[in-house]
């Protein structure tokens, strides 16, 4: 089923189709009918309303879950996968409001932002729900469910309009909101250990490890003696090698957990280091 994106105005995610893992759009809605699971490398600020079905989010060591009717706000910078799990009705959706790097220099500009006092908040930041954000969001809906077109003047204002709800409900981590950059660099081996399983190009590692792409590859090469291919390939298939053998894991329950597409692909790729298919090893450990 085709994507339509309507410029400007919403990004439409119809069934069973990809969440935008960077997308450009100021409003974007995601729909899926069956279970799906994605892994995001968020670049911009995200404000997320959960309408329908429900979100198990998981990235630095931490789980979060999202219900209907539930408001997140995501981080910039961070890795995380997510599983969407439609309701009783067989239907999960959710609305987003994006900020991006550009809209909030702007905002900054022309109006007054507090100085940062909020600690670096967690991948994915649960907001409690107010009267003010609930009729925000019900604004959006109306405007997703219909061929109403919002020029950029009011496209500024909704993104505003959140803002401001959010210096009442939230200032400190709104906050945070002008004050946070992905610019600082990090040590390699802490990030890559705490990262490897995430399936990114390599051009959004070494982004949220604080480096150019050349950089990266250097301080990656001086740092563990072997190129980020080769060492995310070994790293995660040494992880599925514990799984597996050590936990009793399922191989089609972990392929995806350590950052491989498709199992088919993960078997192969887990035949040629070990010279043995990850459902023989099973077979193996459990004999």
């Amino acid at each position: 089923m085709s994507i339509k994106v309507r410029r400007g105005i919403f990004a439409l995610m119809n069934y069973q189709n990809e969440f935008y893992k960077s997308s450009e759009e100021p409003f974007f809605r995601t729909c899926y009918n069956t279970v799906t699971q994605r892994e995001l490398y968020e670049c911009h600020y995200k404000i997320i309303k959960i309408i329908e079905g429900s979100i198990v989010i998981s990235g630095a060591g931490k789980v979060i879950n999202g219900q209907e009717n539930s408001y997140l706000f995501v981080n910039k910078g961070e890795f995380s996968k997510i599983k969407m799990t439609p309701a009783k009705n067989g239907r999960f959706e959710l609305l987003g409001m994006n900020f991006t790097d550009k809209f909030l220099k702007t905002y900054s500009q022309n109006n007054f932002t507090p100085n940062c006092t909020h600690k670096n908040p967690d991948i994915y930041y649960k907001i409690k729900e107010n009267i003010l954000l609930k009729g925000l969001f019900a604004s959006l809906q109306i405007y997703a469910e219909n061929p109403i077109c919002l020029d950029k003047k009011l496209t500024n204002l909704k993104l505003e309009e959140c803002i401001r709800i959010l210096f009442l409900t939230e200032k400190e981590l709104t906050s945070y909101l002008f004050s946070h950059k992905i610019d600082s660099r990090k040590e390699l081996p802490e990030f890559m250990n705490a990262n490897y399983m995430f399936n990114a190009p390599l051009e959004r590692f070494a982004e949220f490890s604080g480096r150019s792409l050349s950089t990266f590859r250097r301080d990656f090469i001086k740092t563990f003696g072997m190129t980020p291919n080769k060492w995310l390939m070994d790293k995660r298939l040494e992880a599925a090698y514990r799984k597996i053998a050590d936990e009793k894991q399922k191989p089609s329950d972990i392929y995806w957990e350590v950052g491989f597409e498709t199992l088919a692909h993960f078997s192969r790729k887990f035949k040629e280091q070990y010279h043995i298919t990850p459902s023989q090893l099973k077979q193996q450990k459990e004999s």
